[in-house]
């Protein structure tokens, strides 16, 4: 009489622990994907972006920082970054390319805008989204003030 390797109750509970472990990875996955950028609903062209540059962050001069970045609401939706970029007396840095850094469409993508006469800069990104959107902010520097790059993580709107 032949006795049969296979047990039925055991394979169902292997086959049970697969499905819920690829449905947390499934579930995970989506909710990364879901915080990060949930649609591309701004009018920006593709020509927004620009090539980071390679230049080394200047070490002369005057310590520069980025203050009060925060996130651009328009009706709800989160659209861009605001912010100021100053000495570390609190002396506006004026006319000074600064450089944002995020993650969109599958890549890191970095635009560009300058700051005015009292050091705040705006960029509004081709998407909105929810949750938290890492954001790296590069200033270069000159030979008048010091580079500087900060991280930061900037409110969606709600989920």
């Amino acid at each position: 009489m032949a006795v049969s390797s296979a047990n039925p109750r055991v394979n169902r509970r292997h086959l049970s622990t697969a499905v819920t472990l690829l449905g947390i990875l499934a579930l995970a996955t989506l909710s990364v994907w879901a915080i990060t950028t949930v649609r591309g609903t701004s009018q920006i062209p593709q020509s927004v972006f620009v090539s980071f540059p390679t230049t080394a962050l200047s070490t002369r001069g005057t310590a520069t920082v980025f203050r009060n970045v925060t996130t651009i609401y328009e009706s709800g939706l989160a659209v861009g970054a605001i912010g100021y970029l100053l000495t570390t007396t609190g002396t506006p840095v004026a006319d000074a390319k600064v450089y944002l850094t995020y993650f969109y469409q599958f890549a890191y993508r970095t635009q560009v805008t300058t700051t005015n006469q009292d050091g705040l800069f705006e960029v509004l990104f081709p998407m909105n989204w929810t949750g938290w959107l890492p954001l790296t902010i590069t200033y270069f520097g000159d030979s008048q003030y010091r580079g500087m790059k900060q991280e930061f993580g900037l409110t969606g709107e709600s989920m």
